[in-house]
């Protein structure tokens, strides 16, 4: 049984992907391990900073054990690997993000560090691999340091082909949406566009390009053939001259990785929930939203489909949500809105929107409980 291989365009400790972690690490049962894989950023002299970022993400947002595999380099000392292996062997939550992703593969490749990494996959721990850690595993990788930052060549290196036993010849680009160039373009992981069509061309004909917006998840269940999206962008396949984008809340058939021919179709979900046919309805939007940590995105989505007056709470709710975090003044009107709109979901039979709410309110020390009267609350000493 090989576990879930969870793809991130960015953002995979921010305050609106706790949802998916928490329902990735529920779906391995009560007591889930997880741990940090350095490797990418091995080179950094923030690395410390990177490990308590990710560290306090996971303890303080989701209480989980917490465990680093810290592997720097292919030269660590026999005792720092052996340390590495013990925490990865423990893990059933497995996560790398930020660095470079040729660096990645120089000290990963051939290494047992990543052989352990591939082991605990295949025995059904989840993999969650981001920006970098995500380009790194795919049969041909981006090397964005060299070409955005020192202006190499346009070209692609070999990776570590994780996904090629499975049929699948993959490159995979996160920051796929990126806007941060501003005054020039960065999409494709900071490529922008027009530089892309020209790596495109360097591409093998049978290679897809899987590209995986900021904020948004790829689940790749491969022993269901179902991948599914989630959070706030879309995944975008190029596949010869056919480009097919699967929004958050769509599934699709792993399959529809391999390089179909165009028009072929594969995709095993309903109708309303394929790209082709526009935006999925609005309670799968807004339940994808909310499953993924944007709660305030997904009470807009629901107050988009509802009758006025719930629409107007449903709104006012969502502002208020953003500024859950960090409220600025007493919170009892705030409290009692909030309040509203869950039971106006429960009412609507919008449970996951309605246990987000409870949820994030308990996460502020606020205990909602339904009574015959309607729902109560009061702070937590």
């Amino acid at each position: 049984m090989t576990g879930k291989l969870v793809l991130i365009g960015s953002g995979e400790v921010a305050p609106g992907m706790v949802g998916l972690h928490r329902r990735l690490l529920k779906d391995l049962g009560p007591k889930p391990r997880a741990a940090f894989l350095d490797t990418p950023a091995g080179f950094e002299l923030g690395l410390g900073a990177i490990h308590a970022r990710f560290s306090d993400y996971f303890l303080q947002r989701l209480d989980v054990e917490f465990g680093l595999a810290s592997y720097r380099s292919a030269d660590e000392p026999a005792a720092s690997i052996g340390a590495a292996l013990e925490v990865i062997r423990r893990a059933d939550y497995l996560i790398a993000g930020p660095g470079s992703p040729s660096y990645a593969i120089r000290h990963w490749r051939g290494s047992a560090v990543f052989a352990a990494l591939v082991e605990r996959w295949r025995a059904g721990a989840t993999l969650v691999f981001a920006s970098s850690a995500a380009v790194a595993i795919g049969r041909l990788a981006l090397p964005v340091y060299e070409i955005y930052k020192v202006g190499e060549p346009l070209h692609w290196i070999p990776g570590l082909d994780l996904l090629g036993g499975f049929g699948l010849d993959l490159a995979i680009v996160p920051h796929w949406d990126n806007a941060e160039g501003g005054s020039h373009d960065t999409q494709a992981c900071f490529m922008g566009m027009e530089r892309f069509v020209q790596l495109r061309r360097l591409l093998p004909a049978g290679t897809t390009v899987l590209g995986v917006d900021e904020h948004t998840a790829c689940i790749l269940d491969l022993d269901t053939g179902l991948a599914e999206v989630l959070g706030r962008g879309g995944v975008t396949l190029l596949q010869g001259e056919a480009t097919t984008v699967h929004r958050a809340g769509s599934s699709f058939s792993t399959r529809g990785l391999t390089g179909l021919a165009a028009g072929q179709s594969d995709d095993p979900s309903p109708p309303e929930l394929r790209a082709d046919s526009g935006q999925p309805p609005a309670d799968v939007q807004a339940a994808s939203q909310v499953a993924s940590g944007d709660l305030a995105a997904g009470l807009r989505t629901l107050a988009e489909a509802s009758p006025p007056d719930q629409a107007s709470v449903l709104r006012m709710a969502a502002e208020q949500a953003e500024r859950m975090v960090t409220p600025t003044e007493d919170p009892a009107k705030l409290i009692d809105l909030l309040v509203s709109a869950r039971q106006l979901l429960r009412q609507a039979k919008q449970w996951s929107a309605s246990d987000r709410v409870r949820d994030d309110l308990a996460d502020l020390g606020i205990e909602v409980r339904d009574t015959p009267e309607g729902p109560v609350w009061e702070r937590r000493a």
